[in-house]
């Protein structure tokens, strides 16, 4: 009889703890259910690191077809770890976003598929658009989603008629690779005549000047000239020997060229071509931000930045040689005899200035008179802070046309470069801007009693009370045995 009480009450215990395991982990469960249903995050950091800006919260809400994310990036990598954070917060404001992270070691084929010439490159496919960035950082990747839902797309000219590199062309000397890869980023490329036209037409995005190798018209430069000064966006690529009838254009600009060409002789690469320089340094702008990839130049001038500047005007420059580098000016020397030598009287020593861009305020500008407006036109656009008077226009200018050409454009960071230039002159100013959130360190200030008071407290007072409290218990101890 006892022995069936007992098991009775074994059975009725272990029933007890199996219901009660079996309903927590329900709960458990439904718990977990909820949560993936009804996700719940909270920021506390000081500086809301974690938390996305609004005006990402404000086009994530507006996306209402799915959009898929490529990350390219090492498995395991620091990098990989912070793109999939910041891809995950985005995924938690919309679930139409979804993301796949691959390493390009081990899946090249898909690499090769979606053209990574680098690792940390964001693929995103969506709305029948595709946009790439490298930058993996908010404001980019927001832009990124920005430009893969407007249904606006702008339009790039490339001016004709002077020789320039067509953008038509697949041999080695064409654009057609720069074409190709500008229409992939949802740009409209066209050519103009501007011999044709009396003005820039009003949907030009931006206006590209690709080596010309007759000089440009002047009628041509007045008509470039008014739809800079009026807020427009002109990028020229010159080379050596010819400066395509734009030299009083672009020193009017802050923008100086002279009968130069680069020599730099530290170039190790390409058979040791000295008249291929590299860019070993590039500027503070937005265009080079976090830009650390080399880029090559096929033979090259300088462009140098006049001081002083032009009222109105600023200059940066983008991308500059090694100190090693000069611009070489003795071109009879070089072309008759194949030498060439630092002069350090006539030649601009290194770094040399390969690409810089100019932001001109047309209100200063052309109130000083240099852009060649009337008296009556200064006056209206001063007075204009809001019309297209008031915008600011950008001129960019390269030392160099072929490191754009299809034989050059997928070398290093070349095409990476182009790309970020045109973006900029092309895109920037309706893109957003996001403060970057930086931890905020508090520093500890202590009074000088304050200090005394933590060292004694931490090196002497605790310790000794550890070892008198370890003495009792042994005196304790020892007295009870």
């Amino acid at each position: 009889m006892p022995d069936k009480k007992k098991r009775n009450r074994i059975w009725s215990y272990g029933s007890n703890s199996v219901v009660s395991t079996l309903f927590f982990l329900g709960i458990l469960v439904f718990i977990a259910l909820i949560a993936e249903e009804h996700p719940w995050r909270v920021d506390l950091t000081e500086s809301g690191r974690y938390t996305l800006a609004e005006q990402t919260r404000n086009i994530l809400k507006t996306l209402d077809q799915p959009v898929e994310i490529k990350a390219f990036f090492p498995t395991s990598s620091p990098q990989e770890m912070q793109a999939r954070e910041l891809l995950e917060t985005y995924r938690y404001f919309n679930k139409k976003i979804s993301y796949e992270f691959i390493d390009p070691d081990r899946q090249p084929d898909v690499a090769r598929r979606y053209e990574i010439r680098n690792y940390g490159t964001l693929v995103l496919e969506g709305y029948g658009k595709k946009q790439s960035i490298q930058n993996i950082d908010e404001e980019n990747l927001t832009n990124a989603f920005l430009k893969l839902t407007t249904k606006e797309q702008k339009k790039i000219y490339f001016l004709t008629g002077h020789g320039e590199h067509s953008s038509q062309l697949e041999d080695k000397n064409g654009y057609a690779h720069a074409r190709s890869a500008l229409e992939k980023d949802n740009y409209v490329v066209a050519d103009l005549n501007l011999m044709q036209k009396n003005e820039v037409p009003r949907d030009a995005a931006m206006v590209i000047i690709g080596g010309p190798e007759k000089p440009v018209f002047p009628e041509e430069v007045k008509r470039l000239n008014t739809y800079l000064n009026e807020g427009g966006k002109v990028f020229v690529l010159l080379d050596p020997y010819r400066d395509g009838g734009l030299r009083d254009f672009l020193k009017a600009h802050g923008i100086e060229l002279k009968d130069d060409i680069i020599v730099d002789e530290s170039v190790g690469i390409f058979g040791g071509n000295y008249l291929m320089p590299l860019a070993a340094k590039y500027g503070h702008h937005k265009i080079t931000q976090n830009f650390n990839i080399a880029t090559f130049y096929p033979e090259a001038r300088s462009v140098r930045i006049m001081n002083p500047l032009p009222k109105g005007v600023e200059v940066e420059a983008l991308a500059s040689t090694s100190q090693d580098a000069w611009a070489e000016t003795n071109l009879k020397l070089l072309e008759e005899q194949h030498k060439v030598g630092f002069d350090e009287k006539e030649d601009l020593s290194g770094p040399v200035p390969l690409a810089v861009a100019a932001e001109i305020d047309p209100r200063e500008f052309n109130a000083e008179g240099a852009g060649g407006s009337s008296a009556g036109d200064r006056e209206e656009k001063k007075n204009d802070d809001t019309g297209k008077g008031a915008a600011k226009g950008y001129l960019l200018v390269s030392g160099d046309s072929d490191f754009v050409a299809n034989s050059y454009f997928g070398l290093s960071g070349n095409a990476d470069l182009f790309l970020n230039m045109v973006n900029f002159l092309a895109g920037d100013e309706n893109l957003i801007t996001i403060e970057r959130k930086e931890s905020q360190g508090r520093p500890l200030l202590l009074t000088q009693n304050q200090f005394y008071l933590l060292v004694w407290m931490v090196l002497v007072v605790v310790p000794l009370i550890v070892i008198l409290s370890g003495l009792v218990v042994y005196r304790v101890r020892r007295s009870q045995r």
